[in-house]
């Protein structure tokens, strides 16, 4: 792709900073602001971002730019856009959810609602990585505009992964199932095992309990913000499963019950 003269990322945490990352290692000039100073040196300092700058200069001075910052904070800043007329011509965010994000995009100029399927529990540019998104799949709402849709695809294809173009409604539908929910279970999970007040009980866990538990220690305030924004298709498919549980549970319970004989 052509690489833009300069990338703005907003939020630099794990996920902007790995984009960041990979920018450089493309030879491009990073710019980052976060609303965290603490944060943005962070990133300053693991090698992310070439600068930390003002908001203003970043949409004054990249050619793309992504938001990289939890749902209800993209939400604000694409209602702040409305009113800026950033000189990018591409602007994405990363978010889980897509229907609220394209929803508070609509008529934003040369936006594209993404989601890339890649991440960590840990928080941070500590956690970056400039690999962090090769060869993982990194959902897109496709734009009515046919070259800013290749620019998105060309972006996406920078950093590694694979573009896979989705509908909004059904990209939560299918997250809420596939990632909403199974956090939901290792949340639940994770609380439950650290209540057993058994000494060494990590040595017992296999390595879906492991893994159950490392999702766990997730970021606690940004999944409840993903819930919120897609607390009815999360409720629904954990519901459906509840059921199926307790189907399972009862049928387990009835096997355990000791067969009665007839004396007879």
């Amino acid at each position: 792709m052509n690489a833009p003269v300069t990338l703005g990322i907003i939020g630099t945490g794990a996920v902007g900073s790995s984009i960041g990352l990979r920018g450089r290692e493309l030879g491009w000039r990073v710019t980052g602001f976060d609303a965290s100073k603490v944060q943005s040196q962070a990133a300053l300092d693991r090698g992310a971002i070439d600068e930390i700058v003002t908001l203003d200069d970043l949409y004054e001075q990249a050619g793309t730019v992504v938001l990289a910052m939890p749902p209800r904070a993209v939400v604000n800043e694409l209602h702040a856009l409305h009113d800026r007329k950033p000189r990018a011509q591409l602007i994405m965010d990363v978010a889980s959810v897509k229907q609220p994000i394209s929803e508070a995009g609509r008529g934003v100029a040369h936006f594209v609602a993404t989601h890339p399927l890649a991440g960590s529990e840990r928080t941070g540019a500590a956690a970056a990585r400039g690999t962090l998104f090769f060869d993982k799949p990194w959902i897109y709402v496709p734009p009515s505009d046919k070259a800013l849709e290749m620019r998105a695809r060309d972006f996406i294809a920078a950093m590694g992964a694979r573009a896979v173009a989705s509908d909004a409604a059904m990209h939560d539908d299918l997250l809420a199932l596939t990632s909403h929910v199974p956090q939901l279970i290792a949340t639940v999970f994770s609380k439950t095992f650290r209540q057993q007040a058994i000494p060494d009980a990590d040595a017992f866990c296999g390595p879906v309990a492991s893994e159950l538990l490392r999702l766990g220690n997730s970021n606690a305030e940004l999944w409840r913000e993903i819930f919120a924004y897609n607390s009815e298709n999360v409720a629904r498919h954990a519901r459906e499963l509840a059921a199926k549980l307790t189907a399972a549970a009862q049928a387990l319970g009835k096997k355990a019950e000791p067969e009665e004989h007839d004396p007879h």
